[in-house]
């Protein structure tokens, strides 16, 4: 660690921020998530559906630039230190191109919501998209974080 250049370790830390933030949005999306209902008879909870479209924008304005900074900065120095952590670098780079792809899904749900004459079926394909994206972001920076606890 002591041949890790300050820049890294500030670039780390910010990382590291960007994940204890990414989590709090993916809690609260999951609890929206959770909470966005809608039967036959009634229209979908539009405060609930409304924080689900905030944090979905919140997200896609915070994961590129996560995504971007952390595989120049952090992904890119680990991957010099062993061939143990280059592998792990191009897994978790592998990741974020999947969990974009998830992410586009979520929005393209989302979009569907706006114009959605089925209102069970676009809630549905929303909390289905959503969670899978939740649970599969919540658990690559879980993993990140125990991989690299020592950079971050």
């Amino acid at each position: 660690m002591a041949s890790l250049s300050n820049a890294f370790c500030a670039e780390s830390q910010k990382v590291h921020g960007d994940h204890e933030t990414l989590l709090a949005e993916l809690a609260e999306l999951q609890w929206a998530l959770d909470h966005l209902v809608c039967y036959s008879e009634v229209y979908a909870d539009l405060a609930t559906a409304g924080k689900v479209r905030e944090l979905g924008h919140n997200l896609k304005v915070l994961l590129p630039t996560h995504f971007v900074r952390e595989e120049a900065t952090v992904l890119a120095t680990v991957a010099r230190i062993s061939p143990e952590l280059a592998d792990f670098a191009a897994q978790m780079k592998r990741q974020h191109k999947e969990l974009g792809a998830e992410f586009k899904a979520f929005l393209a749900a989302l979009q569907e919501f706006e114009s959605s004459n089925d209102l069970d079926t676009a809630v549905c394909h929303i909390k289905e998209s959503g969670a899978q994206f939740a649970r599969d972001l919540g658990e690559h920076v879980a993993l990140e974080e125990r991989q690299l606890s020592g950079f971050l």
